[in-house]
């Protein structure tokens, strides 16, 4: 089991420590105190703008409540998308006073997580019977997309998936009543919705950059079987290799994109996507639900949002979930595992996810949040906002994203050779064997490493 291992690291660790008169726990423990006795914990995030705004209420409220009754104090600092990689460097050298007790990490760097000793499974958490939270707490596509090796080894938090954004007047204008549904009505749209003075593009279809998260997205979308990478993407077991270009998956959705390049109209690179598509630069844009606010903001009710198309008419799986979930250190100081896991319970409550949710565009990830009348009333308001919970939700939990241990690498990788081929530079087949090669390549060197 995954657990015993990581005690087993932790008990090496702390004997190694100890035998070299550095007395891990008691560093980890007097930094953690406060005069009075207060517990302090220290939660790295990567938000800013009004999903900062938000935490930072939630956070506040803590401290100013429930945190002051139970002698717990919370620090939020900021530390954008490197928290994961200052995490990985404070447990390689042992640095128990620069470490976190919660940090914001992306879903797809669990395994790497998990593999330090110091990070607690939120699965063994949530068994103590004093918790407010089980893994009931959250919907199975978040369950799933947490887990690792048959455990849910972090907490859901900021979540989102792809959507459709759509200019709701330029639809209209070109006789359509509703969004497309497949990649297929997809190419009809954008042509319809192109506009063209001479050969310029005054105005495209569809706006959308295909790199590593938005092609495992449409390869897992379409059956319960087409994962990225073997096991199960990564998620039974270490992924060892890609198998979107065995299945077929990839060749499908790349025949698709095809014939939307063939339009004229679809524009294959993100450049200000958000206020392009605010300017009616682009009728139609595919991202992350997490966009949702800054659009309210840029264009307020002149958009509207759809699932995003299926590959296939006949695909079954749906949209994967993206985003970010929360991590546990264990800091060697009970107490501060205990406090930490206060902190994360109380910033998953129903009604702390209200806050988040509706502040971000992030999924509330809480399943008794989307019964609270306040939500209830919000998405009647705002259902843009809605379609994204239920699109999650229309999916199947085996559409997710994989756990690619090289993730970043595998990022320009798809990138790069994706640029080639919607610049005409490499065909279909061509650019699944470059992306496939080019992958395997990159995790045959990492597990050579490792």
């Amino acid at each position: 089991m995954m657990h015993k291992r990581m005690k087993k690291l932790v008990s090496i660790v702390l004997c190694g420590t100890m035998l070299l008169g550095l007395t891990a726990c008691s560093k980890g423990g007097d930094s953690g105190k406060k005069e009075g006795g207060t517990t302090e914990i220290v939660f790295w995030h990567s938000y800013s703008g009004a999903t900062e705004e938000a935490l930072q209420s939630i956070i506040n409220d803590y401290n100013e409540g429930r945190g002051k009754e139970k002698n717990i104090h919370v620090e939020l600092v900021y530390q954008g998308y490197e928290g994961t990689d200052k995490l990985t460097l404070a447990y390689q050298t042992k640095d128990y006073d620069n470490a976190p007790d919660i940090n914001v990490g992306l879903t797809s760097t669990i395994p790497s997580v998990m593999e330090m000793g110091w990070s607690v499974s939120a699965e063994e958490l949530m068994k103590d019977s004093d918790s407010e939270i089980t893994k009931d707490s959250f919907y199975e596509q978040l369950q799933r997309a947490c887990s690792y090796q048959g455990e849910m080894a972090a907490i859901p938090f900021s979540n989102s998936v792809p959507l459709l954004y759509y200019n709701v007047d330029m639809l209209k204008e070109a006789g359509f009543t509703e969004p497309p549904k497949t990649m297929d009505e997809l190419v009809d749209y954008v042509k319809a919705l192109t506009v063209k003075e001479g050969d310029e593009v005054t105005r495209y279809g569809l706006n959308m950059q295909v790199k590593r998260y938005q092609l495992m997205q449409f390869c897992v979308s379409q059956n319960k079987d087409s994962f990225f990478g073997d096991n199960e993407g990564g998620r039974t077991d270490v992924m060892t290799k890609v198998t979107a270009g065995e299945d077929g998956t990839m060749k499908a959705f790349l025949e698709k994109l095809q014939a939307l390049l063939e339009t004229g109209g679809y524009k294959y690179m993100e450049d200000d996507i958000n206020e392009e598509f605010a300017q009616g630069l682009s009728a139609m844009v595919i991202m992350s639900s997490s966009r949702l606010g800054t659009m309210d903001e840029l264009m307020g009710e002149k958009y509207m949002t759809a699932y995003i198309p299926k590959v296939n008419e006949s695909d079954t799986n749906g949209a994967a979930v993206g985003g970010s979930c929360l991590n546990i250190v264990d800091r060697q100081d009970e107490d501060r595992l205990k406090a930490a896991w206060d902190v994360v319970q109380y910033c998953v409550s129903p009604e702390n996810q209200y806050t988040f949710a509706t502040a971000s565009g992030y999924i509330p990830v809480n399943v008794e949040c989307e019964e609270l009348e306040e939500m209830q009333k919000y998405y009647e308001e705002k259902p843009q906002y809605k379609v994204a919970l239920d699109q999650m939700k229309d999916a199947d939990a085996m559409s997710q994203e994989s756990f690619d241990p090289t993730y970043n690498e595998i990022n320009g990788i798809i990138t790069d050779a994706m640029l080639e081929f919607c610049q005409g530079t490499l065909d279909v087949d061509e650019t699944v064997e470059k992306i496939v090669s080019g992958c395997n390549a990159s995790l045959d060197e990492y597990h050579a490493a490792n």
